[in-house]
């Protein structure tokens, strides 16, 4: 193997530190050693991946957005995918719903029509990937946001329009108002969230170019993921490891079902890589 590549919540990312687990970011760190790559592979932006990544002392490859960016070890962009302006200013009206918390991802920062503490008080009332209020205080949280008033003020690119809603209801309503648009891909990377990525925006997408990048065969790279996000991946990818606690889709898809993201699964998975490699 050449080439891991982990999505963070759900399949390696302890919900309370929001660290990935000691034992897998060991291995991650003992692969890097030997010569294998690693690559995160999120529907965090670059900076809430990068806080992951130096807190948990592991380095690599980024994947962002669920796709959108593509940064290498040093943090350059090596590929980016944006949504188009005018598009996105055509569909926002479906967007917009009382019971749906909306955020918009453009340049490193994310953007909230509410007042950021409103928008902050909410958040945490939507079921979620772990995060809650005493591991992600208000300061860091607001330091990530700007308030907007209407998608003119954007002068960086916008890559991803996300919402989340404790009412399903809410949510499947909009998916229904969007899912015939040809230009926009739709994803979701937990029960409560959909989100809105430009049509050819995926974490296959972009690590199809990681592996141009590296010159490597597709058997030589592993992917491990939980949820809808990662379903791309596991399907153009077949070295796939499903951790246990993943949704069903995903499960159906795997080639191996490994041990939930609680029980540190892909680390014995790395581990295995690594003594195959001896």
């Amino acid at each position: 193997m050449k080439l891991i590549v982990c999505d963070f919540d759900g399949t390696i990312l302890d919900r309370h530190t929001q660290l990935i687990y000691p034992r897998v970011a060991q291995a991650l760190r003992q692969a890097r050693a030997s010569g294998i790559e690693f690559c995160a592979a999120t529907g965090r932006n670059a900076p809430a991946a990068r806080r992951i990544l130096e807190g948990s002392q592991v380095e690599g490859w980024m994947i962002d957005l669920n796709g959108a960016e593509l940064r290498d070890p040093q943090g350059q962009i090596r590929a980016v995918q944006a949504l188009d302006r005018e598009l996105a200013e055509r569909i926002m009206p479906k967007l917009r719903h009382p019971e749906v918390l909306t955020t918009i991802y453009s340049g490193e920062l994310k953007y909230t029509f509410l007042p950021i503490e409103q928008h902050y008080q909410r958040y945490f009332t939507i079921p979620g990937c772990g995060k809650t209020s005493q591991n992600t205080p208000f300061s860091s949280f607001e330091a990530d946001y700007r308030r907007l008033e209407s998608l003119a003020e954007l002068s960086e690119p916008l890559f991803k329009i996300e919402m989340r809603s404790a009412s399903l209801d809410a949510l499947h309503q909009i998916r229904s108002q969007l899912e015939n648009i040809p230009e926009i891909a739709l994803t979701s990377a937990f029960t409560h969230n959909l989100e809105v990525l430009p049509q050819t925006c995926n974490k296959a997408s972009a690590l199809k170019q990681l592996q141009k990048l590296l010159d490597l065969q597709r058997e030589e790279i592993a992917v491990f993921g939980d949820d809808l996000n990662d379903l791309c991946l596991f399907e153009q990818f077949p070295n796939s490891y499903a951790v246990a606690n993943a949704k069903p889709e995903i499960l159906r898809r795997a080639r191996t079902v490994i041990a939930a993201c609680e029980q540190q699964g892909p680390a014995d998975v790395i581990t295995s890589f690594l003594e195959r490699s001896v």
